[in-house]
């Protein structure tokens, strides 16, 4: 089929898709208690710079320089804002699941380990101004490193998913003095959402219905997790007047989690976008001669498309750009 075969990016993505949505899952709580961050540099009286975070107000005396990043989401977010972070958790996952353009991780970024267990010493010695990660993620080990730096934690997941990202771009942003790039990278986003929306309306496809899902397999299950209007990246598309097809019961992060029957809830006449692993990839593999999948309506039609496997759907704004470039693409617009 067309679609199948049309990589619009050929970037491999080497791990298996859950170890990605281990990338994604975390029960990110975006109203956690707690008195803020007290430790050096931060919960100070002296009229610096205040950064709103899921731990409540963290103050810093000066713009920080020496940013360690322990989620991909704020890595990609630092490099938008040009500040390139001197320790990242997971490089190599980062590079294999995040490609978007601007959000290439320079060679010399230390690997501080992964994100859920990065290491406190390798840390310790970069000797960053701040350490930026997700609240859930982090709780396990916030306590030691703290004792390092401050310590900027956001919640990814809170509605509307956008609105919390812009939010959070917005307090990092602040927190490394670049608060004038974020605002041109946000603009240049809504832009790029206004200009695809643009280019629909003078196609005649204003409103295109689609469905955006991501491919792996489970317990030796092909499954999908389908993006509904509560996902981030189903949000950006709906930012240029797209509309989704998919309305199956959200969980935290806005996915329902379907095997290849569920598909047949998908609207039929959508456009369907997804993401997988070259190496897991179900749409290539377990579904093929599937009759329930090929008996799909857009299937029939030729109406799916792979996205490049390094379009990381629990990205910023660089995501949400590629994804809006992708989707042009994919829609014979762009």
């Amino acid at each position: 089929m067309r679609g199948l075969l049309r990589f619009m990016t050929t970037a491999g993505a080497t791990g298996a898709l859950l170890a990605a949505l281990a990338a994604c899952g975390s029960d990110t709580a975006g109203e956690s208690g707690g008195d803020g961050a007290d430790g050096a540099g931060s919960g100070q009286d002296s009229g610096g710079i205040v950064v709103s975070t899921a731990r409540g107000d963290v103050t810093l005396d000066d713009p920080a320089v020496r940013v360690v990043s322990l989620e991909w989401v704020y890595t990609e977010e630092l490099l938008a804002l040009g500040i390139t972070p001197v320790g990242n958790a997971d490089n190599a996952g980062y590079g294999d699941w995040l490609t978007a353009e601007g959000a290439e991780l320079p060679g010399d970024v230390t690997d501080v380990g992964l994100r859920n267990e990065p290491s406190i010493e390798r840390i310790r010695v970069l000797e960053p101004d701040i350490i930026v990660g997700d609240e859930d993620r982090l709780a396990a080990s916030f306590d030691q490193l703290q004792d390092i730096a401050p310590v900027v934690s956001f919640a990814y997941t809170p509605q509307p998913q956008m609105e919390t990202m812009r939010t959070n771009f917005t307090e990092l942003a602040e927190a490394v003095g670049a608060q004038d790039r974020a605002v041109e990278v946000l603009d240049r986003m809504d832009a790029a959402a206004a200009d695809l929306g643009e280019r629909l309306a003078a196609a005649g496809a204003e409103g295109q219905t689609y469905a955006l899902g991501q491919g792996f397999t489970l317990d030796g299950s092909a499954s999908v997790r389908m993006l509904t209007d509560d996902a981030f990246s189903a949000q950006v598309l709906n930012l240029a007047g797209l509309e989704n097809g998919w309305e199956g019961e959200a969980d935290e992060w806005g996915m329902t989690t379907v095997g290849v029957e569920g598909l047949t809830n998908v609207a039929p006449e959508a456009e369907f976008f997804y993401v997988a692993s070259g190496a897991d990839d179900p749409f290539t593999g377990a579904f093929a001669g599937n009759p329930v999948w090929e008996g799909l309506e857009f299937v029939q039609e030729d109406r799916v498309t792979a996205l490049d496997p390094g379009q990381w759907l629990f990205g910023g704004p660089l995501s949400a750009l590629q994804l809006l470039d992708e989707a042009a693409t994919a829609l014979d617009v762009g």
